[in-house]
């Protein structure tokens, strides 16, 4: 395995059996017809526009794990309901990190450099926020191991547009590459050689301390308790609600998710995208409602969390996974790398791999349903409750993961 590939995944499977695929290793792709293709993210099927914007945050009670001398300092990415005057430029796709780590990650993947772009996405940077709306929604978010915010806008523009504010946590010094309103650009300092224990005693931790802070801060942002709240874009302070939070996360940020639910109470309720249950709410278990989404290939089967009875969890469980997916489907690779492998670009194998065999569109339409479904009857935006919701919304993709 190749570098990210590693960081991605030695320590996570080190206690697990995981399911792989068993094909001859693919030729590599051809060389692409045109110099260029550009990748499309779908478009939100909100009635909102969507504003984006970036937010630096320093920990001053904390210092940092990797950079003991400095205080931990943060950027997040902050999707939300915004006005429709169209008067503010539109967002890149990912910011500088992400982008960053896309291109290495296609480079090993053997998609040739300068054969492919990301259109841009379908927010407007630091658009005013909707004011006719009332207060939406938190919804905070943390990407899987090693990856840097931008790696999920597909979900999380879509959440944006139907009314919730998305908060989306580079975890410094993990993230493949983090820059700072400064100019300075911090990168992973997480060893190859890691032991698993440094999973579950430090970045877990870490991980859940950053978006305990992060949610400290849309509080006092909600309340203009902060001089921060005057760096985000015109009203967007006004509509937070902190009353209301969730939590999403993708793989570690699926663990990161359960465990800063465990550990906060101020989250309502959250979804683990493909991410095993680490820390102490593996035994303890959690009161409020967990959605579970695997991979078809989920390693987690069988799991803490993942098992049939988990010893001590009062709170609804819905176990499911998506038939034909992989890991990477549950984050915009199920977008990127299926245009990239029809464009020529990017071996089948390889594509199959990573995100499997469904349809990429409807991958990506199912997750989006059930995000949103979820969330909507958590917060009590629907007549029914979570069961009963994601009872009727059942799709044949969507199976019992028992």
């Amino acid at each position: 395995m190749k570098r990210r590939s590693l960081r991605r995944y030695v320590m996570f499977i080190a206690a697990v059996t995981m399911t792989t695929s068993t094909g001859a290793a693919g030729a590599s792709p051809a060389a692409p017809v045109d110099p260029i293709v550009t990748v499309v993210l779908p478009a939100p099927t909100g009635p909102d526009p969507v504003g984006l914007t970036e937010w630096q945050l320093t920990d001053t009670s904390r210092g940092d794990p990797w950079e003991p001398s400095r205080r931990r300092d943060l950027m997040v990415q902050i999707w939300y309901p915004a006005d429709d005057n169209d008067t503010s430029p539109i967002a890149a796709w990912m910011p500088p990190g992400g982008q960053e780590e896309q291109l290495d990650y296609l480079t090993e993947l053997g998609v040739p450099s300068g054969s492919w772009a990301l259109a841009p996405s379908h927010s407007r940077r630091n658009e005013p926020a909707r004011t006719d709306g009332g207060r939406f929604p938190i919804l905070l978010n943390s990407p899987g191991m090693d990856d840097a915010t931008g790696w999920s806008t597909a979900q999380a523009e879509d959440l944006a547009s139907h009314g919730y504010i998305v908060v989306a946590i580079n975890h410094t010094h993990e993230a493949f590459a983090v820059q700072f309103p400064d100019g300075r650009t911090e990168r992973s300092a997480v060893p190859l050689d890691s032991p698993q224990h440094v999973l579950s005693d430090l970045l877990l931790p870490t991980r859940v301390a950053d978006a305990r802070f992060v949610l400290d801060q849309l509080t006092a942002a909600a309340t203009h308790s902060t001089a921060a709240s005057a760096s985000l874009p015109q009203h967007l302070a006004d509509v937070l609600d902190p009353a209301q939070v969730g939590m999403f996360g993708h793989s570690l940020g699926g663990s990161t998710t359960a465990q800063t639910m465990h550990d906060d109470a101020r989250v309502r309720a959250g979804v683990d995208l493909d991410g095993p249950i680490l820390g102490s709410v593996s035994t303890d278990g959690l009161d409020r409602p967990l959605l579970m989404l695997a991979s078809d290939t989920s390693p987690w089967y069988g799991h803490s969390g993942w098992e049939l009875s988990w010893p001590a969890n009062t709170g609804l469980k819905i176990p499911l996974r998506i038939a034909g997916t992989r890991h990477m489907s549950l984050c915009d690779q199920q977008v990127i790398l299926a245009q990239l492998a029809a464009a020529g670009l990017l071996g089948a194998d390889k594509k199959i791999d990573a995100i499997g065999s469904i349809d990429p569109h409807r991958s990506i339409d199912l997750q989006r349903a059930y995000l949103l479904a979820y969330f909507n009857a958590a917060f009590g935006r629907g007549d029914t409750g979570i069961a009963e919701t994601i009872t009727r919304l059942a799709q044949p993709e969507m199976l019992p993961h028992f």
